[in-house]
């Protein structure tokens, strides 16, 4: 859901009311996956993207139907059929795609939507299941609801839903039918954003906070060096904690979908924040520098308390990033966050020409 607050900021700023189009079912190739959402204006300003630029033109030109009608509408496309190529979006993509769109007024969020944010700007996890299809009595294509971690209902669903959210608390975003009456949902974990927890504000860290920010993630930036670790050379930070480790790493939310990267080139606290990060519930640890300099800070930790666990060594990753050849400050940026990334995503982080499987299973 990385494109989810930047639509909901753009609901709450309409001045007139747009059309929010969501990608609820996709059937062999696409771009992106269920749960990709786009705001389309009247004037057509856009935010967001359901696509490669495949879907968004057809999508365009049904924007004042939408917003002329009392109820949403579901577009289906399909974009490997020669009817397609010749009269169609002209995609030859070979898949299927399903898109809601609906009507969404000016003025205040509506209430799943200003629920779903709260939750992911909390990071509190959960899960919020959209009907786009429904045939006999019981939900209406249009309704949401939304359950947090506790299986609470924000947004009480009816049985069968309640019961598919529970099941789909875990996993990724699907598309489910259910019961007699044939009802049709896209079912989507609500995830705090990826986190990541820059330990150092040297120059080479500014690129590595601005390419993490570029990818939806919160980023946050510790260091002991007023001078260094200020807005003006970090806009993009969440959030700054100025101090020295142990003391400054002690209070940060830190959690599994949480990264952190040991960047400062200063020994002593290097080893200090170590300490502490290497008992964190993080899912990733990443040590910038050589591999000597690295298995030294490994030896002193181990020499000075408890050794390191087999889970430890495995969290922490020295020397930090992909083998990308990278030489610049953008280049190793790219190399340590491309492996962040898949770290997080539970990938191997080669070539997808090498991957058997689906590209997004």
């Amino acid at each position: 859901m990385k494109d989810f607050l930047e639509i909901c900021a753009a609901v709450a700023a309409l001045a007139e009311p747009a059309a929010l189009a969501t990608l609820v079912r996709v059937k062999g190739s696409s771009y992106r996956q269920p749960g990709a959402r786009m705001l389309f204006g009247p004037e057509g300003i856009r935010t967001g993207i359901i696509s490669a630029g495949c879907l968004e033109t057809d999508i365009l030109a049904r924007v004042q139907s939408v917003l002329a009608s009392e109820g949403p509408q579901l577009a289906a496309y399909d974009m490997g059929s020669d009817l397609d190529l010749v009269w169609g979006t002209g995609m030859g993509c070979q898949g299927k795609a399903d898109v809601l769109l609906e009507r969404v007024a000016p003025g205040r969020l509506p209430p799943w939507m200003d629920l779903a944010s709260a939750m992911i700007r909390q990071r509190r996890t959960g899960v919020l299941a959209t009907v786009f299809a429904a045939r006999g009595a019981g939900p209406v294509p249009g309704e949401h609801f939304l359950y947090d971690h506790t299986g609470r209902g924000l947004l009480p669903a009816p049985g069968p839903v309640a019961e598919a959210l529970d099941a789909a608390r875990s996993a990724g975003a699907v598309t489910l039918r259910l019961g007699e009456a044939e009802l049709e949902l896209l079912v989507e974990p609500i995830l705090p954003a990826f986190a990541l927890w820059i330990f150092g504000a040297g120059e080479h860290s500014r690129p590595i906070a601005r390419l993490a920010k570029a990818l939806g993630w919160f980023v946050g930036i510790v260091d002991h060096r007023p001078a260094l670790a200020t807005p003006e050379r970090f806009p993009e930070a969440d959030r700054i904690v100025l101090g020295h480790p142990p003391a400054s790493l002690q209070d940060l939310p830190l959690d599994t979908r949480s990264a952190a990267l040991v960047v400062s080139h200063i020994y002593d606290k290097d080893f200090k924040a170590l300490e502490v990060l290497l008992q964190a519930p993080l899912g990733y640890l990443g040590l910038q520098g050589n591999r000597t300099r690295s298995q030294r800070l490994l030896r002193d930790l181990a020499a000075t308390g408890p050794a390191l666990r087999p889970e430890q060594l495995r969290l922490l990753h020295f020397p930090a990033g992909l083998d990308l050849g990278a030489e610049t400050p953008e280049g190793i940026a790219l190399s340590m966050l491309a492996e962040v990334q898949a770290t997080l995503a539970g990938r191997p982080g080669g070539s997808l020409r090498d991957r058997s499987g689906a590209i997004h299973a």
